[in-house]
């Protein structure tokens, strides 16, 4: 399989997941623990949505 070249729109998204990750992260260490649960699970879910291509690309190879 043959990698295209990403987008820079793919890009400006993976850098808008990285950020809203990082500013979750750091309200969360700042937040109390109900919110801060929270927090770190939507840091999680935009680590994970910043990581989107090559998860995809892992998956696509099994």
């Amino acid at each position: 399989m043959t990698e295209r070249p990403r987008s820079t729109g793919e890009m400006i998204s993976t850098l808008c997941f990285i950020g809203v990750g990082l500013w979750s992260l750091g309200t969360a260490l700042e937040a109390p623990q109900p919110k801060a649960a929270l927090l770190l699970l939507c840091a999680a879910a935009c680590f994970l949505g910043a990581a989107r291509h090559p998860i995809a690309r892992r998956l696509d190879r099994r």
